[in-house]
């Protein structure tokens, strides 16, 4: 049987040493800046040091993976370096990326860091695989709403890494494609600060109806993620770097008992059970099984929040001792200080378990067990809690015991980098001499040595001396003594020479990484402007749906939006050869998402077109990128719309060296960075003045039982309107009013997107 790691979240020290154990393979953790999980407890540099030791050096060696997975902007680059630099000092085994030029300064400047794919660059395909694989990538973190069978086939032909989420909190929309929070608060999923816009309420157009449209279950793949090993998948993922170290605790402990094969499903059904008591909504296996747009048993529309594990109904609130009590008989073991949930609509009523009882007895219980029958102390504030509704156990205290774990000891947690040491001992003094980075480094003492009258020790006690290296960043893998003359060195002056020579160490070290940073930056400073790519023109280029009636259009170019409707109606190329016909210059734009299921009618579509003499192609994605570059065989012109995050001049270049001319500048830059990104590159970057862009791209159909049809409208609390819609079988929502963003009188080229009309 082939051994899958088993990956969960470490939003925390604690939450990293609960992992491991309870049984991770891996944990994968942001630093303190540039993580997609901001507002996580996250790592300083010495956290990470010392996690990493202490993962490298548990009997069986565990991995730390680093992300730096956000979109950074040009006056970032020198913290992503610090990031970097942190990371690889570290040791760590992987580093997850999102943006091109994090994962060009790794390759660049820190080649010994594995790089990981982030589910945030949109990976949905094979072709989107192969072509990370072909950047230097060697895991990605594949897009939660694939099947098994996708997952299968990208895990057998990619020749990469596959890792696939099993666990935890689900987006509404594609991972990477999320606009909501950006433009509806300025909160960018993809910096690191998502405002969770899919957990709030919307109502209806009239307002008459509320409800959590967007909400989706969690993801619990407990019963295939044996399938899933068996299908290839290197890693599967806990979702939650935001969660407690509780949490951590339980949901690897879950999936632990399940990989290893050795517990009864009574366990690993009690193990599901006390994971549901520290955090659970409703669960769902999402489109492992097959693509579905039905929102039932994918989206929690009626309540949000954290349940527990259901142990009862309400069978009836009445007064005992001038107080309202609930009763109920319980299905677990129940505990005073456990908190109870009782399902509303809106939002579970939660309290306390302050004073618990059986049924009958006036002596309140430390404990009742399963089976009692349990009269609750109801705090003053409850609602009316009807007969019937479901009581679930929300927190536990039996939990918390049972999943307490060791913080690791000092000693455990030390980060020592292994150097080798040469000690030599002269009449006239003592020297220690060792190397890092290609750099000598050496310590003296002057002192009178006397002859030794017992040379025979001397070994003995210089290599006591140095494997006492104490709290210092040093440890000496290997330890050379010169002796000749058979000299003396006193135990302090040998103590005094460790000491000055892990100074030197200190010393060395730091000029060299200060050498290095100062390097980076300055060749990041030196950055030359990119040269024109005369296949696109200047001025005005406005995006239309190739579906939408042909004819002469006033720009410079004429960006034609393919759909997957397009590719399957098998027209598109006589719909370009007309629109060609009406206007002198015209580009055809990749869908966005193409699944396996369609990727055979877009390279026909694509195979077509080029026969018919297109070769001016607009690419959304990494996999767009690479089927068009190997399918025009390089005979193409290339513009990169806003989804492939051109976000900084280094990841301009990354996207040039790859073909691409020019690029639409993120709908996640404000005006002050399109206007810093349209000065560096003028001839690179397209600012958008005009788009209405889908905040939400989602397999699943909003869950609201009041919106009827193709197409509907919702509003949220503050009465903003939505509008959404269906393209290529997703449905899109979007703001109802278009975007106007600045367009900098530097810029040499702009974009007119009116893909959202009809």
């Amino acid at each position: 049987m082939r051994a899958v790691e088993l990956l969960s979240p470490a939003g925390s020290f604690d939450a990293a040493c609960a992992a491991f154990h309870f049984g991770a393979d891996a944990v994968y953790l942001g630093l303190s800046r540039l993580s997609a999980r901001a507002e996580a407890v996250n790592f300083t540099g010495d956290e990470l040091n010392s996690i990493t030791a202490y993962a490298h050096g548990l009997p069986r060696r565990r991995a730390v993976y680093v992300a730096v997975n956000t979109l950074v902007r040009d006056d970032e680059l020198n913290d992503v370096l610090d990031e970097l630099e942190c990371a690889a000092n570290a040791g760590a085994d992987g580093l997850i990326v999102q943006d091109l030029a994090v994962a060009s300064l790794v390759r660049s400047h820190f080649p010994g860091l594995p790089l990981h794919a982030s589910t945030q660059m949109g990976l949905h395909s094979l072709e989107g695989a192969i072509a990370a694989r072909d950047l230097g990538f060697s895991r990605v973190v594949l897009a939660r709403e694939l099947t098994l069978a996708e997952i299968q086939e990208i895990a057998a032909k990619s020749g990469v890494e596959t890792e696939v989420f099993i666990h935890g909190a689900l987006c509404y929309g594609y991972s990477g494609f999320c606009l909501f929070s950006a433009l509806a608060t300025g909160r960018s999923g993809n910096r690191g600060r998502c405002a969770y816009c899919c957990r709030e309420p919307f109502v209806s157009e009239d307002g008459t109806h509320t409800a959590f449209p967007f909400s989706m279950r969690d993801l619990c793949l407990a019963n295939d993620v044996l399938r899933l090993r068996d299908a290839g998948v290197a890693s599967l993922k806990i979702e939650g770097r935001m969660k407690s170290p509780i949490y951590v605790a339980a949901a690897t402990r879950l999936y632990r008992l399940i990989l290893d094969g050795k517990a009864t499903g009574a366990e690993i059904a009690d193990a599901a059970a006390d994971l549901q008591t520290v955090f659970s909504r409703p669960t769902t296996r999402l489109y492992l099984n097959g693509r579905s747009g039905d929102p039932a048993g994918l989206v929690d529309a009626e309540t949000v929040g954290h349940r527990g594990t259901p142990i009862g109904k309400v069978e009836e609130v009445r007064v005992l001792r001038g107080r309202h009590v609930l009763r109920l008989t319980t299905s677990r073991t129940l505990e005073r200080h456990d908190g109870l949930q009782v399902d509303l609509p809106g939002r579970p009523f939660g309290f306390p378990v302050d004073d618990i009882r059986r049924v009958g007895s006036p002596r309140p219980e430390i404990s009742c067990p399963a089976g009692t029958r349990v009269e609750v102390a109801l705090p003053p504030d409850a609602p009316t809690l009807p007969k019937g509704a479901r009581v679930f156990c929300s927190a536990s205290q039996a939990v918390r015991r049972a999943l307490s774990f060791p913080r690791p000891r000092a000693a455990d947690t030390r980060a020592a980098a292994p150097v080798d040491i040469a000690v030599s001992l002269r009449a006239d003094g003592l020297a220690a001499k060792s190397t890092i980075g290609g750099q000598p480094v050496s310590a003296e003492i002057a002192a009178q040595l006397p002859q030794a009258n017992h040379p025979e020790t001397t070994r003995a006690a210089v290599e006591k001396a140095f494997a006492r290296m104490g709290d210092s960043h040093w440890r000496a893998q290997s330890l050379a003594v010169d002796d000749p003359d058979a000299r003396y060195a006193p135990a302090s002056l040998l103590n005094e020479l460790r000491r000055r020579l892990c100074e030197a160490l200190d010393e060395t070290s730091s000029r060299i990484r200060e050498a290095r940073h100062a390097r980076t930056c300055a060749a990041i400073a030196a950055l030359k402007p990119l040269p024109r790519d005369h296949g696109v023109p200047d001025g005005i280029s406005v995006k239309t749906p190739l579906s939408s009636p042909p004819g002469h259009i006033d720009a410079n170019e004429v960006v034609l939006a393919l759909t997957i409707d397009d590719c399957l109606a098998g027209s598109a190329a006589e719909s370009v050869s007309v629109w060609r016909s009406a206007n002198r210059h015209v580009r055809v734009a990749l869908p966005q998402i193409v699944r396996a299921d369609d990727t055979a009618a877009v390279e026909d579509t694509i195979q077509a077109l080029l026969s018919a003499g297109v070769r001016d192609w607009e690419v959304a994605d990494l996999a767009g990128l690479h089927a068009i570059r190997r399918l025009a065989r390089g005979e193409a012109s290339l513009t990169a719309d806003g989804s492939l995050y051109a976000f900084n001049a280094i990841a301009a270049r990354e996207l040039r060296a790859l073909g691409v001319g020019a690029a639409v500048i993120p709908f996640e830059a404000d005006d002050a960075q399109i206007a810093a990104l349209c000065e560096r590159e003028p001839d690179f970057f397209i600012p958008v003045e005009r788009a209405r862009p889908p905040l939400f791209i989602s397999e699943t159909r909003p869950a609201a039982n009041w919106a009827r049809g193709k197409a509907f409208t919702l509003q949220d609390r503050r009465g903003n309107r939505y509008d959404v819609g269906q393209q290529d079988g997703r449905w899109l929502t979007r703001q109802a009013n278009p975007l106007h963003p600045s367009v900098p009188p530097t810029a040499t080229r702009r974009r007119r997107d009116l893909t959202d009309q009809p």
